[in-house]
């Protein structure tokens, strides 16, 4: 991973969360981007909805950028949004370097990040592709305490708004649960893909609601809320699609094939029993010779060993193969 600042907007510091391509990841090399905003009431930025928030993004397969955006009485909100807007700007603009897809960039919130990453959303030129809420400020009613004007989210919801997931719960006495109703009806009245958890326990600023972003009281590791990350992943997932795969999904039969005479069966195995070795002798000589000089030949399937040399064995012989060792079974 590289791990570096850059400078957007008025001088706001932009964390970058960048995995570098690798052979090992090659289908990964080109990823989806997110956009963190930690929420702090416009007058600071918290750290637990900031790094340990894009660490979680970066091991589900995004490239990570947490935004430190100006806050404090000096700043107002049309300072913060500046920052916002040009973060994205600058993400976009770099996405080769940054090895991400700039159609796929997500922007993620919480509280008044949350307000910031839907005011992105909602009344931004350049929107995100996606936003993740989590239990956002979205109405202008929020403004006064803490001295700022705020966009009013619900009323700047159009067709253009982009696939949004939402998460916050009934009992957070801070942001109260009209802020997300109202930005949920608005966005089915303008017909806006969303997806919504609302929890029933949790207070106000969970992040991902684990004992490590706790900050050491319990009330902040609800059990209930843990899922939303990963329910968000599937979402972007979703929306954004997901990095391409080859072959058949694990079963529980694949792990019975493995453990009975077959091409499944690691070739140490099969070589193990003197009859299947016979027979793996008389249709594959090489395989069976390999077994003895190279370990790791001994750990893949007869299966497995011909995807790697395509045109080493026909399908038909394969399947010859394969019967003559069921038989023994």
């Amino acid at each position: 991973m590289k791990l570096f600042t850059q400078t957007v907007g008025h001088d706001a510091p932009l964390t970058c969360y960048v995995q570098e391509p690798s052979a090992e990841l090659a289908t990964a090399a080109t990823r989806p981007a997110v956009l963190v905003l930690p929420g702090g009431g416009y007058f600071m930025t918290s750290d637990r909805e900031a790094e340990p928030v894009a660490l979680a993004y970066l091991a589900a397969g995004f490239n990570a950028f947490v935004l430190r955006y100006a806050v404090g009485a000096e700043s107002p909100f049309e300072k913060s949004f500046d920052d916002a807007k040009a973060a994205l700007a600058w993400i976009r603009a770099n996405a080769a370097d940054l090895h991400i897809d700039p159609t796929k960039v997500a922007a993620v919130g919480f509280s008044a990040g949350g307000h910031l990453a839907s005011s992105l959303a909602t009344a931004a030129e350049d929107k995100p592709d996606a936003l993740v809420a989590g239990y956002p400020v979205t109405l202008e009613e929020f403004g006064p305490p803490v001295g700022k004007e705020l966009i009013d989210v619900p009323s700047h919801v159009s067709a253009a708004t982009p696939p949004t997931f939402l998460f916050s719960t009934s009992d957070d006495t801070v942001v109260p649960i009209r802020n997300s109703i109202a930005f949920l009806a608005a966005l089915a009245e303008h017909e806006v893909p969303f997806e919504s958890h609302i929890y029933l326990l949790g207070p106000h600023g969970l992040s991902l609601s684990t004992n490590a972003t706790a900050n050491g009281r319990a009330e902040m590791a609800e059990a209930s809320v843990r899922p939303w990350l990963a329910d968000s992943v599937r979402f972007l997932q979703t929306v954004f699609g997901d990095f391409s795969v080859d072959g058949e999904a694990e079963t529980y039969q694949t792990l019975v094939n493995r453990r009975r005479l077959g091409v499944d069966m690691p070739l140490g195995r099969l070589m193990a029993d003197e009859r299947a070795a016979d027979v793996v002798r008389r249709h594959a000589p090489e395989l069976a010779a390999a077994v003895g000089a190279d370990a790791f030949a001994g750990v893949v399937s007869i299966r497995q060993a011909v995807s790697y040399q395509p045109g080493a064995m026909s399908d038909e012989a394969l399947a010859a193969l394969d019967a003559e060792l069921t038989a023994l079974r």
